[in-house]
């Protein structure tokens, strides 16, 4: 035997090395078995759906609702109490929308 040659193991004992991992192996077991991509169902992406339209109902009524709150603030309270009606106003109105939205991410993640 030469010294440029080493003696195959696989031939001796008649068995077969492992082989080395494939680093392409992990997408395709992805690909197989779902993927990232594909995790999510068809009732998660109508939640995202059902977010992304309550999210613009809110902002277009929160302004329909500010504007209209904020006449009524003027017609009803003296001028001495309207920034103080305005103000509490507004953040009922911040709490509602970030009790709404956060309910919803809670329950999408």
């Amino acid at each position: 035997m030469s010294t440029d040659q080493s003696p195959d193991t696989t031939e001796q004992h008649g068995e077969q090395a492992p082989d080395p991992p494939d680093p392409d192996d992990g997408a395709a077991e992805d690909d197989a078995t779902g993927g990232a991509d594909d995790d999510r169902s068809v009732a998660e992406y109508v939640q995202w759906v059902a977010l992304g339209v309550l999210v613009l109902v809110a902002v277009v009524a929160t302004f329909q609702l500010y504007f209209a709150a904020s006449a009524a603030i003027e017609t009803f309270v003296t001028r001495r109490y309207r920034p103080l009606f305005v103000a509490g106003f507004n953040l009922a109105v911040l709490l509602a929308c970030g009790i709404g939205v956060s309910a919803l991410v809670r329950r999408l993640t």
